[in-house]
């Protein structure tokens, strides 16, 4: 009987340590940020890349390196277009020179100082790193 008196004088003062160390659920706890969105933006294609020969060359091919974020937003000039494709021409080689010229021609006639720039979820935006 003297050993269960003992567990128990020993084993309660433990019990009532640990039980006042815990954290009341009434505890507010600090703010967290609110999940992301696990739907990402939805933007529609067709008001941002026109219908027009060369839009689909632009889709499979561009955007096989970067985002087409780059391409929308900058609104280049007719010879900051040439000169980019001159950068570019390696990097889709499997293009035909005529393909290309196809592409370039369609991102010169949609993508220039004289169009608006079309309206992008911000979540879009940041997926431009660098161009």
């Amino acid at each position: 009987m003297l050993p269960r008196i003992l567990v128990i004088l020993t084993v309660t003062p433990a019990i009532l340590v640990l039980a006042s160390c815990s954290v009341p659920a009434s505890t507010p706890q600090p703010h967290q940020a609110p999940a992301p969105s696990d739907s990402p933006a939805k933007v529609n294609l067709d008001e941002i890349f026109p219908p027009g020969r060369g839009r689909e060359l632009v889709l499979n091919n561009c955007t096989t390196c970067h985002t087409f974020v780059p391409i929308v937003i900058l609104q280049m000039t007719e010879e900051r277009w040439e000169r980019n494709s001159r950068d570019h021409r390696g990097r889709v080689a499997a293009l035909s020179d005529a393909d290309f010229k196809v592409l370039y021609e369609y991102l010169r006639r949609n993508f220039n100082p004289n169009r608006p720039v079309p309206k992008l979820p911000p979540e879009l935006l940041a997926t431009w790193t660098a161009y």
